[in-house]
């Protein structure tokens, strides 16, 4: 029996000209998860990550604490959706087709400070998601839920031929990707419905590990969001 850990990215910087990095925070956290692989021995067969700079960032900073080197591999199907767009470009001309997202929309533009701001965005945030979900929000340039959802299913296929293609036994993979992916994953091990999915993904921290287990057609959840690598409850972040 093989298994898949999916990671999803350390922290990265919210408040920055440029998302995808990681913060200060991030790289912390990266760090503390490769120092508890090299306590742990762990050893990863193939390394995989997302096309995000973030994506890579949380492998290359685990790996060279561990003191492991490993092959990275890129998969384009762990990318995240694009739903922060819908957010970001989108939310004026959304709240005027979705009457229920004007107070979100003014309240996100009322909101004073970062931790206020981050918290409304998240609110927001989460209701376009379910819009989105559902298909009632479309925008030509962000892929639709099912597109998404289609797209993740795609990449772990191909994982888990990459590891059919191995003569070793036992295969342990490790995917860095993101909350979307991840939540997806999830959704292929458990048979939960969309909705389930996604509330659910909305719980992964930053650096989390949840990890699957293959063998033939069986793709089960082992474990979810564990963070045991981080100690201290100041690391536990969600953006």
């Amino acid at each position: 029996m093989g298994s898949i850990a999916f990671f999803r990215h350390a922290q990265a910087s919210f408040f920055g000209d440029d998302y995808d990095q990681l913060s200060e925070h991030g790289q912390r956290q990266s760090q503390l998860l490769g120092e508890h692989w090299k306590t742990q021995g762990a050893c990863f067969t193939q390394v995989i990550v997302g096309p995000c700079l973030r994506h890579r960032q949380t492998a290359e900073i685990a790996l060279a604490a561990c003191g492991r080197e490993a092959k990275i591999v890129e998969l384009p199907e762990f990318d995240e959706h694009q739903v922060d767009q819908l957010v970001i470009e989108h939310r004026e001309s959304l709240a005027e087709e979705h009457p229920e997202l004007v107070p979100l929309v003014n309240a996100l533009a009322s909101a004073s400070g970062k931790s206020a701001w981050a918290r409304q965005f998240q609110f927001l945030f989460e209701a376009i998601t379910g819009l989105w979900l559902t298909g009632n929000v479309t925008r030509p340039d962000v892929q639709s839920w099912l597109s998404f959802q289609d797209r993740v299913n795609r990449g772990i296929t191909k994982v888990l031929a990459i590891a059919a293609a191995e003569t070793r036994q036992s295969q342990r993979i490790a995917v860095f990707s993101s909350v979307g992916p991840i939540s997806v994953a999830f959704q292929r091990a458990t048979g939960c419905s969309d909705e389930s999915a996604i509330a659910t993904g909305w719980r992964l921290r930053n650096s989390s590990l949840t990890r699957t287990m293959f063998s033939g057609k069986r793709f089960t959840l082992d474990c979810f969001n564990s963070i045991s690598h981080l100690a201290d409850p100041n690391d536990w972040t969600y953006r």
